[in-house]
């Protein structure tokens, strides 16, 4: 992938050789904590046997494999109507078109860098579309992680229900800390973009007033209400889709069990900073499953076929979708 350098009159030849210094740094990281994540996959792959034993595919039961890829679609179709949702209360109402436009391409942007900071096309994707203030889109992106990983954390910490080991333990404090974190954040995050406004205003290729402050548009409670129904629907659809596809392969597995190892393996793949989480996120599934009872061989194979339509699928989708947006964006306002 080739990166193009414009050279802005108002950017130094030094802040620009700096700008160039640090896009080659994070290129660099990205494809080697991609490469680390490929090889821990490709590890577990030669591990379970299936290389070997490619036959298990062929036992998958299609009408419900094809419950499950819905289920993805479904899925998908939660992120594009929470994003409507949250642009009527931030802006205007807003096409179903545009709506799914930047929901999909996020797909392919946020998973593709680490720790999903491409998501933050989507209040690009508003500024120059229709002129929403970028911290207005920031702020809908807030309350959609907010709430994605308040949830999914507190799934997880459900693992106190399932054995109490030390690891455990180590794991549920560590939920329950940051838990505590973000609910700090939450009511803090005005004081945490003013110390980011310091910066921001000291960096040539940023116009951000340094007089003007940024702060997060909160919203009231019903609106929170509505935003957080949307996202337990959403990660609900997660959860049962894993369970489908295991119910495909002749498992019928606990669904709480599985969703609170889902969420564990959702954070893994989250705090690896591999994008798309890949190799964090299959090896910790695939360990998980094949704790319940399910052969190393059938574990790995429902996490791929999992992970393929759900993550892969959305990702090529987010692709595809993410060359419309550009486009819509060339004539859009600025």
């Amino acid at each position: 992938m080739s990166v193009t350098f414009i050279k802005l009159p108002h950017i130094s030849d030094s802040a620009e050789d700096r700008m160039k210094l640090r896009v080659t740094c994070q290129g660099f990281i990205q494809f080697l904590l991609l490469s680390i994540g490929l090889s821990i996959l490709a590890h577990f792959i030669s591990q379970s046997g299936i290389i070997d034993n490619l036959w298990i595919i062929t036992t998958v039961d299609i009408p419900l494999l094809i419950l499950a890829f819905g289920l993805s679609l479904a899925n998908i179709g939660s992120k594009v109507y929470r994003w409507k949702y949250l642009s009527n209360y931030y802006y205007r109402e807003i096409s179903w078109h545009d709506a799914s436009l930047v929901s999909v391409s996020s797909l392919f942007f946020a998973n593709i860098t680490p720790g999903k900071i491409g998501d933050l096309y989507k209040a690009y994707f508003m500024k120059r579309r229709y002129g929403v203030q970028f911290l207005d889109g920031v702020s809908m992106i807030f309350y959609e992680r907010f709430f994605e990983l308040t949830i999914l954390f507190l799934v997880a910490a459900g693992i106190a229900m399932i054995q109490l080991r030390a690891i455990t333990v180590i794991a549920l404090e560590f939920t329950l800390l940051v838990l505590f974190l973000l609910l700090v954040f939450y009511y803090k995050a005005d004081f945490f973009i003013g110390l980011a406004q310091r910066v921001l205003v000291k960096l040539p290729t940023e116009k951000i007033d340094p007089g003007r402050d940024l702060r997060i548009r909160k919203m009231p409670f019903l609106n929170i209400t509505v935003v957080f129904l949307i996202t337990v629907i959403s990660l609900v659809l997660e959860f049962v889709r894993l369970w489908v596809v295991a119910l495909a392969f002749g498992f019928l597995l606990n669904p709480i069990q599985l969703s609170i190892f889902m969420s564990l393996a959702f954070i893994i793949g989250l705090v690896s900073q591999i994008p798309l989480g890949v190799g964090a996120m299959e090896g910790s599934l695939n360990y998980f499953v094949a704790s319940m009872g399910v052969p190393s061989v059938t574990a790995i194979a429902i996490v791929l076929v999992d992970r393929t339509i759900s993550m892969y699928f959305a990702l090529v989708l987010g692709f595809i979708f993410s060359k419309f947006s550009l486009d819509a964006l060339k004539d859009a306002v600025t």
